[in-house]
């Protein structure tokens, strides 16, 4: 469904801040003013107009703050939060461009900036994990100690820990529950600040996480429901089989693996050449990253897995699959997939699993194709949230 853009890397981005209006971390009105400004396909235009908005929304918040308009200054902080993410999301295949290091610090800073002014109870992680910290946050409905369910979301392929409020996060809260969100390797600061890149083996990184959050207030250690979207749909699930404590697993759009994708797209007989690491053909598909909307698409990908190279990208994508392993996930699981979406072997996932498992499709009539749903957020919201507390309860 295009809502604004023929660029189809635009128009995606922006149906993420429409969604983002649920949680109260947009303005419809704003994110389509602000469209109505940017040329089509140029970065730099997207950076400017995005970063002044989000300025625009900090000096809101800050004023807002300052006179004692606690909602206002909460909700403008939010809406900064998303409008950050907006303006680097471009600029991520260069991790030194000063815009995305200063916007991808403000997108932090406003986000922290509401979490100290909203009525949750908020606790910042810090784990640490090989020599460094991986961050996130635990939100909880009420500072006291009632054992509620928690929400644990994994960020995407492109994912901060903040954004995982306008994705998830608001769902869980409205309801009761707890939201746990944290960036592993290659994902949010771990790859801006600490430069370490994504790992297939999430759950090792995924271990220390609940190692932490487990025992703290408030999380009934008995209801924690995974839940990944996006490319968390692969690593969720990666997660999931090798962590008892996980109760519920939810994946959207279900992801099994990458070759298969590499090899319809370049063909067996390349696949297999990159794979084997032929000089020449690395040299030769370098050629992929001409031109700006593919030195940013691919090069952010090359960037989050550490590579300078485009087949050395393909060749550590290679490495995340959990076709062999998908079968030790014993507790039940919700696949979902909105129609037409690119990253969705969910029907592929469903045939390693052996327990209980539902399979839920959304299709394009509905409002709720593409991606991870597209725009239809309180369609996933309703079928996610309702199977959760179908296994799970509700919260007290």
């Amino acid at each position: 469904m295009e809502l604004f853009f023929d660029d189809a890397d635009m128009d995606g981005q922006l149906q993420r801040s429409v969604s983002a209006a649920y949680s109260g971390s947009a303005d419809v009105g704003e994110v389509l003013a602000v469209a109505a400004r940017i040329t089509p396909g140029d970065y730099d235009s997207w950076w400017q107009e995005w970063s002044a908005l989000a300025e625009t929304s900090d000096r809101a918040a800050a004023a807002a703050r300052q006179a004692g308009h606690t909602v206002s200054a909460t909700k403008a902080f939010l809406r900064a939060t998303e409008y950050w993410r907006q303006a680097w999301f471009f600029l991520r295949h260069d991790l030194d461009d000063e815009r995305l290091q200063s916007g991808w610090r403000r997108h932090r800073a406003s986000f922290r900036a509401a979490t100290e002014l909203w009525p949750h109870a908020t606790t910042w992680l810090r784990v640490p994990f090989e020599g460094v910290h991986m961050e996130g946050y635990l939100v909880r409905p009420a500072d006291d100690d009632v054992a509620r369910p928690t929400v644990i979301a994994p960020c995407g392929y492109d994912s901060a820990a903040e954004a995982g409020w306008a994705a998830t996060g608001y769902m869980a809260l409205s309801r009761g529950w707890n939201f746990a969100v944290m960036e592993g390797p290659g994902q949010g600061g771990m790859l801006y600040e600490h430069r370490v890149p994504i790992r297939p083996d999430f759950e090792v990184p995924f271990a220390a996480m609940l190692d932490d959050l487990v025992g703290r207030p408030g999380v009934d250690p008995d209801r924690l429901a995974l839940v990944g979207r996006s490319f968390g749909g692969y690593l969720a699930p990666r997660a999931a089989a090798f962590e008892p404590r996980i109760a519920a697993l939810v994946c959207d759009p279900g992801q099994v693996e990458f070759t298969s994708r590499m090899a319809t797209q370049m063909g067996d007989e390349l696949t297999a050449k990159v794979l084997a690491g032929d000089p020449e053909t690395d040299a030769s598909l370098q050629d992929m990253l001409e031109g700006p909307r593919n030195t940013e698409y691919w090069g952010a990908r090359m960037a989050t897995h550490g590579q300078g190279t485009f087949a050395g990208m393909l060749r550590e994508l290679h490495r995340f699959d959990i076709t062999d392993i998908a079968g030790r996930i014993t507790c039940p699981t919700l696949i979902t997939e909105g129609e037409g979406d690119f990253a969705s072997q969910s029907t592929q996932l469903r045939a390693l699993l052996t327990g209980d498992v539902t399979l839920v499709h959304f299709d394009i009539a509905s409002g709720a194709g593409g991606h991870c749903e597209g725009l239809g957020a309180t369609l996933f919201e309703q079928a996610t949230f309702d199977w959760l507390e179908d296994r799970l309860g509700h919260a007290p």
